[in-house]
């Protein structure tokens, strides 16, 4: 599904993309939970307290994205990577000096948003402005850096502290970026001028054919908000689920040896999600995709449902990562070809913060739905509701999902 002759010939931009997406493991939550007994030993947190400081952190990070994620459009690409990757590398610093419950605030804060809050949005930002014919493609490469990140990073961080403290790790990601990706990022980029490479030709996909919406233009048109259930509800129900796998498989008395092996699967079809939306978009378009991505995860849901066959869960992973590999790239699609992309910055940033508040929001839905007996069919029946009114809603406003041509 990746071409090659397109990947040879940007290859030096892609993995601008790849790297940047890498890096934001670094801010995301299974990359800090591998830390949470180490931190909450050395603060004496309970796990309440923790949690609460977390998802504090994590919201404000979410309001903060949307003055700074909408700087992206006013400065040149490198330059906002540079000071992106030098901020994450001030986050991964000042965690090794947390001493109390204030600092550690901070130090979420500071990784939330620019780990998973800055390194991805302008990962995306940048392959959306830069590439158009391709614009799938580039995103569903590019978003290859996380997926490695879940999968890589997590052993090799295990084995590491078998050696070292975690605030020396930190200290050594910390080390890292600034001198590995930084220099990467300056000498990579340096020949692009105005988005454009004298060597391979790329350049910024602003087509001004259509309309290109500011912001504020888009937060008054209605079909954003038609859009909005749809776009949040991977990130919002996967991190409801994902937050209470232990809970959800002995409550379907499934067996825990499928735990790990989900998780396998649903990183492998998450690279498959990746390359097939990647191809979908550039043949038929973001905007004729987008009504069929939730269909893997409705059917995921209906067979936990209904179903009591053994391989359940393993399906249900596969399932999940087909939606959610397939999100990663349609959704910034689908806003760059609605919207155009010269100010795309500013409308991913809403997005994104959008995202982060639902995914915070999340663990507390699903922990009072659990509190108070729901079961567990009763909960993915209201999540499967949930799905099928967000996908109806998109449908109502589906004839305007298109772009509005200058005359």
């Amino acid at each position: 599904m990746f071409n090659y002759q397109f990947i040879k010939k940007n290859s030096r931009f892609l993995l601008f993309g790849f790297i940047l997406t890498f890096c934001s493991s670094f801010g995301q939550t299974f990359f800090i939970g591998i830390f949470n007994p180490f931190i909450r030993q050395d603060l004496n947190l309970t796990h309440s307290e923790f949690g609460l400081i977390y998802s504090l952190a994590t919201l404000l990070s979410g309001f903060s994205l949307i003055w700074i994620g909408k700087k992206i459009d006013d400065f040149k690409i490198i330059y906002f990577s540079i000071f992106v990757c030098l901020f994450l590398a001030f986050a991964t610093f000042f965690l090794t000096l947390v001493t109390n419950i204030i600092l550690l605030f901070f130090a979420i804060y500071f990784l939330r948003l620019s780990g998973q809050g800055l390194m991805t949005h302008t990962a995306s930002t940048s392959m959306a402005k830069f590439f158009d014919l391709n614009r799938g493609k580039a995103l569903g490469i590019s978003w290859l850096g996380l997926v490695a990140g879940e999968g890589f990073l997590p052993y090799l961080i295990i084995f590491i502290m078998k050696f070292y403290s975690w605030k020396i790790v930190w200290l050594g990601i910390s080390i890292f970026i600034l001198c590995l990706v930084i220099p990467f990022i300056f000498f990579n980029l340096r020949n692009y001028v105005d988005g454009t490479t004298e060597k391979s030709g790329v350049k910024v996909s602003v087509n001004h054919e259509i309309k290109n919406w500011t912001r504020s233009e888009v937060l008054r048109d209605l079909k954003f908000y038609c859009l909005l259930p749809a776009v949040l509800a991977p990130g919002f129900l996967t991190t409801g689920i994902f937050i209470n796998q232990a809970y959800i498989f002995e409550s379907k008395n499934w067996s825990m040896l499928f735990l790990a092996q989900g998780f396998t699967l649903y990183a492998v079809f998450s690279v498959v999600g990746l390359a097939v939306s990647g191809f979908l978009i550039d043949r038929f378009s973001a905007i004729k995709v987008l009504p069929f991505y939730l269909i893997p995860t409705m059917s995921a849901y209906l067979l936990v449902i209904f179903s009591n066959w053994t391989f359940t869960p393993l399906v249900m992973m596969i399932l999940i990562a087909m939606t959610n590999g397939t999100s990663a790239v349609l959704l910034t699609s689908t806003w760059s070809e609605i919207y155009g992309t010269k100010y795309l910055g500013g409308i991913r940033s809403i997005t994104v913060s959008f995202f982060v508040f639902s995914t915070a929001i999340a663990p507390a839905l699903f922990g009072y739905s659990i509190d108070h007996q729901f079961s567990i069919n009763q909960i993915f029946s209201m999540m499967l509701g949930y799905l099928l009114f967000a996908n109806l809603l998109l449908l109502v406003k589906f004839r305007d999902y298109k772009p509005v041509k200058i005359a």
